[in-house]
């Protein structure tokens, strides 16, 4: 322990300082390094128009539906938009989870919608000065592949998916590994048996 510390006051960051650094990253930094495209929808759009814009956004999987201004006003998952498309396609996959209450919730909400406002769910989002850390937690929580980050206003600048939040900690860690290339690694020398 005593090691790292001597290294870490001699300019070397830590890997803990690396991860840090990662979860201390900002959206809007996280928009300039990795690029991030967003699908958008209107509220008043159909669903063969919500599909068709999330099959041109490959790298989303969660479109931000949005009112006659622009704002956010809800998210469609991927699974949910799939589940919709499929319903009447193998209906019997809906039937046999159907003993839960929520999922007999979800079923008669596939059945009934028409367009992105009657499919949506309620908005997760996050805005650019948020963490990649938040980012994370709030996709974890809510079982999204990406979510849509806003502005103060509420209108949707881009989005961002966990595999940007994986290339993400790459360039971050990379970028700490360029810094540190040549020294020796003291948390993992300690890992592997002092190697």
């Amino acid at each position: 322990m005593t090691g790292d510390k001597e290294e870490l006051s001699g300019g070397r960051p830590s890997e803990e300082e690396a991860d840090t650094i990662t979860r201390e990253t900002s959206a809007g930094e996280a928009m300039e390094r990795v690029g991030i495209s967003a699908c958008i929808v209107k509220e008043e759009d159909d669903l063969l128009q919500v599909a068709e814009a999330m099959a041109a956004n490959l790298g989303t999987h969660t479109a931000a539906v949005v009112d006659g201004e622009g704002r956010l006003v809800g998210v469609i998952p991927m699974r949910l938009l799939l589940d919709e498309l499929y319903l009447h396609v193998a209906p019997e996959e809906f039937l046999v989870g159907m003993r839960a209450f929520e999922n007999i919730a979800e079923f008669g909400k596939l059945s009934r919608a028409r367009n992105a406002k009657g499919l949506m769910e309620p908005p997760v989002c996050v805005n650019t000065t948020d963490s990649a850390r938040e980012a994370f937690i709030k996709m974890h929580e809510h079982k999204l592949d990406s979510l849509p980050v806003v502005d103060k206003e509420m209108r949707v600048v881009a989005c961002l998916s966990r595999l940007q939040l994986v290339r993400l900690w790459l360039q971050k860690h990379q970028e700490w590994a360029e810094r540190d290339k040549g020294r020796p690694h003291s948390r993992r020398e300690g890992r592997e048996g002092g190697f």
